[in-house]
């Protein structure tokens, strides 16, 4: 894993006070986890956890370069079509893209995590 899968992929080191967002399912082979660090309107950071295919980890890096810095208005208009043709996604892994795309609008949705 280069160094920027370590900053995109995985949970937060400590995920109190991000948002957090799943998709999929593991027994469907294509689980996606979204992490928003969220301030003054804007995502400071994001984390994908992905356990798919590595078609879907590249969608998810790239992803969360893109959300870095936008604000949330932006990132709510962010599809899985968009995230597809930007990462060139075969047409295979296009499903991968939508589950990414659900993982996002559900993180978007959620209140920030709790710590305890």
């Amino acid at each position: 894993m280069d160094d920027v899968d370590k900053e995109s992929l995985g949970s937060p080191d400590d995920p109190v006070g991000w948002q957090h967002g799943v998709a999929g399912s593991v027994r469907d082979n294509r689980r996606i986890d979204c992490w928003l660090e969220v301030v003054d309107g804007g995502i400071r950071a994001a984390r994908f956890e992905v356990f798919a295919s590595d078609e879907a980890r590249r969608a998810a890096v790239w992803t969360v370069q893109w959300l870095q810095g936008q604000a949330i208005a932006q990132a709510e208009g962010l599809t899985g079509l968009a995230i597809a043709e930007a990462t060139n996604l075969p047409d295979a892994s296009r499903s991968d893209a939508l589950c990414i795309e659900d993982a996002l609008r559900a993180a978007l949705a959620a209140p920030p995590t709790e710590g305890g």
